[in-house]
């Protein structure tokens, strides 16, 4: 509606403007051509006329209402709508668990007792009382014809030679079923390892008896593992092999090793 108007307010100062223009400056006005063919109007004599009556009376400028925007009733005025009320949620029912069914004990019948069996009681079994003195069990019998003596090998510090704790040697001697000393040149013993290979005759060192024999070994005390064996002369073994072990110590550089026969 304030377009409307706003056009209808123009239109009419365009029209004002025009008569005024047309009364006041004619000569200003545009040119039509549907004026130009029509004939001329017959020239009329001057008048006396007044100045004052020459000019026409102005108009005062027209004053057109504007237009007010009109309502119907009075303005519209927010109103509150009040929000719609939050439905709660029902809660569902439960489920109740049905009741189980209680099992009735079952009856409980006495136990049959078995009927005792009669064990006979064990007798005494008179035990053999042996008569004589009680038998010695022998020692079992060796393979080979001699074996080394019960506290062989045992130390001792040198005391055949002079050569004192620069000295380092094996030694023993050789006895009969009677722990006699055996005869000269019978037997040999064989003593080899840490370097040496060595076969010395029995009897060949009296200082450790009839049927003595040494093997010189190492010029000091040292800690050595060598093998012994007593062989007949023609080398065959009348005994098992020992392995022995040499200690580092003066007071213990001569091991000694003694071989018996046994059958």
């Amino acid at each position: 509606m304030s377009v409307a108007a706003a056009l209808l307010l123009l239109v009419s100062v365009v029209v004002v403007a025009g008569v005024v223009l047309f009364f006041v400056a004619p000569e200003r006005m545009p040119q039509f051509t549907f004026l130009q063919e029509l004939p001329p109007l017959p020239t009329l004599a001057p008048l006396a006329i007044a100045q004052e009556d020459v000019l026409p009376t102005l108009v005062n400028e027209l004053e057109l209402p504007t237009l007010t925007p009109t309502f119907a009733g009075s303005p519209l005025a927010p109103t509150w709508t009040p929000l719609p009320t939050q439905v709660t949620a029902t809660p569902l029912p439960v489920s109740t668990l049905k009741p189980t069914l209680t099992p009735s004990p079952l009856p409980t019948f006495p136990t049959k007792t078995p009927t005792p069996t009669f064990t006979p009681t064990s007798t005494n079994t008179p035990t053999a009382t042996p008569l004589g003195p009680t038998a010695t069990p022998t020692p079992t019998r060796s393979a080979y014809p001699f074996t080394k003596t019960d506290n062989s090998p045992f130390y001792l510090q040198n005391f055949a030679n002079n050569a004192g704790c620069g000295w380092l040697g094996i030694a023993g001697e050789v006895l009969d079923l009677n722990r006699n000393p055996v005869p000269l040149d019978s037997y040999r013993v064989h003593v080899w390892g840490s370097g040496i290979d060595e076969r010395v005759v029995v009897g060949g060192a009296p200082s450790y008896g009839p049927s003595g024999w040494e093997q010189f070994v190492f010029d000091s005390p040292v800690m050595r593992d060598y093998n012994v064996q007593l062989e007949s002369p023609n080398g065959t073994a009348v005994s098992q092999i020992y392995r022995v072990q040499t200690r580092p110590n003066c007071n213990e550089n001569l091991l000694q090793i003694d071989f018996v026969q046994n059958h």
